[in-house]
C-alpha cells in the first residue's frame, strides 16, 4: 500500500514540474512574439496624440500639398473646399500619426542624403496645440525600411515602409465617393426627363395590389388583409406595364454614387451647353434637377445648385435614355 502512495506521489511531482516547464515555455514564447511585435512597429516614439486632438494634417506627395482640415463638419480640404474627402482615408492618416514609432535611430553620416532631398512624402501634424514635421526619405535596401526626419532634430530614425502609403495619394486618391444629388429610389415619387431631342418621359410611382393578395371586390374580404406594393408607371398611362429591368436601371442611375469630382470646371468644356438628357426628381421633400452630358472621354453629371462635375459610367446615362415606348413590358 505504501509502496503505492509512493508511487501516486512521484507522479504528482513529476506532472506538476512537467506544469511548470510547459508554462515557462509558452511565457518564453509569449515575451518573444511581443518582442517581435515590438520590433516590428518600433519602440522609439516620433509622435503621440490623441485621434479627438488632430486639428490638421498637411502633406506634400509628388510636388503637391494637401492640408486636410478637421472642424465641426468633419473633413475638409482647405485648398478646396468643396471638394468630397473621404472621411476613412482622412481617419487612416490621424491613426497612423497618433503613434508613429520609428525601429532605429541612426547618426547621419557625412555626404549620405538618405532621399530626403526628395522625399517621398512630407508630413505635418497639428494636434493637442503642437505641431510635428516629419520627413520620409528613401528606401533601406536592405531592410526595406524608410528614413524618417524629424523637423528640428538631426538624427535620422527607420521606420515601416507601410507607416507612409497612407500619404502616397493624390487628390484624386482623397475623393469619398457619394451621391451628390443625395437621392433614395425608395423616397422617389416621381421622375421626368427630357432627351436632347425633346422628348420627355414622365414616371409616377402608384400603389398596385399584390398579385397574391386576396381578391379586394370579395364581400366577404377583410380590407386590412389586402396587400398593395408601389410600382412605377408612365403618369399619363397608369394601366400600362413596363419592364422592371428598364426602371431598375433608372433608379440605380439616379441614386448612385459618382468616384470623382472636378470643381472650378466650365460646364460647356464637358457638354452642358447641350446636355444629353435633363432629368428632374420628385421627393416629400421637394425636386432635384440633373444634367447628364457627353464629353470628350467621359460622361459626366452635374446637380442643380452644384457647380461641381462629376465622372460617371456610359451605362448610367444610357440608362436615362429610354423613350415612355421603349419603358413599356414586351
Amino acid at each position: 500500500m505504501k509502496a503505492k502512495q509512493r508511487t501516486l506521489l512521484v507522479l504528482l511531482v513529476l506532472a506538476a514540474l512537467l506544469g511548470a516547464a510547459l508554462y515557462a515555455v509558452e511565457r518564453s514564447n509569449t515575451a518573444a512574439q511581443q518582442a517581435e511585435s515590438a520590433a516590428a512597429e518600433g519602440t522609439i516614439s516620433l509622435s503621440s496624440f490623441g485621434a479627438g486632438e488632430v486639428e490638421q494634417i498637411q502633406y506634400t506627395y509628388q510636388g503637391e500639398t494637401y492640408t486636410l482640415q478637421y472642424g465641426q463638419e468633419g473633413w475638409t480640404l482647405a485648398e478646396d473646399p468643396a471638394y468630397h474627402l473621404d472621411a476613412s482615408v482622412c481617419q487612416t492618416m490621424v491613426t497612423a500619426l497618433s503613434s508613429l514609432n520609428a525601429k532605429r535611430q541612426i547618426t547621419p553620416q557625412q555626404g549620405e542624403d538618405y532621399g530626403f532631398s526628395e522625399p517621398l512624402a512630407t508630413v505635418t501634424v497639428t494636434a493637442a496645440g503642437q505641431t510635428t514635421t516629419l520627413t520620409f526619405g528613401g528606401e533601406n535596401p536592405v531592410t526595406g525600411d524608410l528614413y524618417l526626419q524629424k523637423a528640428g532634430e538631426e538624427a535620422v530614425y527607420t521606420v515601416a515602409a507601410n507607416k507612409a502609403s497612407c500619404f502616397e495619394l493624390d487628390k484624386a486618391g482623397l475623393f469619398g465617393s457619394f451621391n451628390p444629388a443625395d437621392i433614395t429610389a425608395s423616397a422617389l415619387e416621381q421622375i421626368r426627363y427630357t432627351l436632347a431631342d425633346g422628348t420627355a418621359v414622365s414616371l409616377t410611382t402608384f400603389s398596385e395590389q399584390a398579385a397574391n393578395s386576396a381578391d379586394a371586390s370579395s364581400e366577404e374580404e377583410d380590407s386590412s388583409s389586402t396587400k398593395y406594393s408601389t410600382v412605377w408607371r408612365l403618369t399619363d398611362e397608369p394601366d400600362t406595364p413596363l419592364d422592371d429591368t428598364k426602371i431598375n436601371a433608372i433608379l440605380s442611375a439616379l441614386e448612385g454614387y459618382v468616384t470623382g469630382q472636378i470643381t472650378h470646371a466650365a460646364p460647356e468644356e464637358y457638354g452642358f451647353d447641350h446636355p444629353l438628357v435633363t432629368v428632374e426628381t420628385t421627393t416629400a421633400e421637394g425636386t432635384n434637377r440633373l444634367y447628364f452630358a457627353s464629353g470628350t472621354d467621359s460622361c459626366y453629371l452635374m446637380v442643380e445648385g452644384d457647380s461641381s462635375i462629376y465622372p460617371v459610367a456610359l451605362d448610367t446615362v444610357q440608362a436615362m435614355l429610354y423613350t415612355a415606348d421603349q419603358l413599356k413590358a414586351q
